[in-house]
């Protein structure tokens, strides 16, 4: 059973953080936490991200639509599926549809929310949505950021098990994503 905010209150004493670091991707808070039990105090440090969106985009042809791009954490070329951050107020579906055809071109049908995940409760409070688009085809260039450089391609939905078995993907939110779509497609 999850505790309720009153329960976590009588075991934590959560004092006002303020902010350490702000960059262009998050800000980065602190605050002291003491728990009621122990009497230990101690600073926490918070990753404040805005919201992410992930998308499975899949094509007339039961193709995925994977992208390729180099990520600065591993230095490395990694193969993903579209996604980004959700503008403050945006709704989830929307910015999956648009950073969709933001970084490949591609647009669809039957945009749905089909999961949602917590990346890393421990440093982190925002979520990571996963998009589900249909009949997914390009209409236009991309239009990726300055700093993205992207390759996207198809493929056959049954390699996605292998690419994921084989090590070919390893990004875990993406991984994650495909987990929902897993339980998403046997209901």
């Amino acid at each position: 059973m999850i505790p309720t905010s009153e329960e976590i209150t009588r075991q934590w004493r959560i004092e006002p953080d303020h902010e350490v670091l702000v960059t262009p991707v998050c800000t980065v808070r602190k605050g002291p936490l003491q728990s009621r039990r122990s009497l230990k105090r101690k600073d926490f440090y918070f990753f404040d991200f805005p919201n992410w969106v992930n998308v499975i985009a899949r094509t007339p042809d039961h193709d995925i639509l994977l992208i390729r791009q180099f990520r600065y954490g591993t230095k490395r070329m990694e193969l993903e599926i579209p996604g980004g951050t959700i503008d403050p107020g945006e709704d989830p579906v929307a910015a999956g549809c648009r950073e969709l055809l933001e970084e490949t071109g591609f647009i669809g049908e039957e945009a749905k929310l089909i999961g949602s995940v917590c990346p890393n409760p421990a440093i982190q409070g925002n979520c990571c949505y996963t998009i589900l688009v249909e009949q997914a085809v390009r209409t236009e260039k991309p239009k990726p950021d300055d700093m993205e450089e992207i390759d996207c391609f198809c493929v056959p939905e049954l390699d996605i098990e292998r690419y994921i078995r084989t090590g070919r993907i390893e990004h875990g939110l993406v991984i994650n994503a495909f987990s929902h779509y897993d339980r998403y497609k046997n209901g």
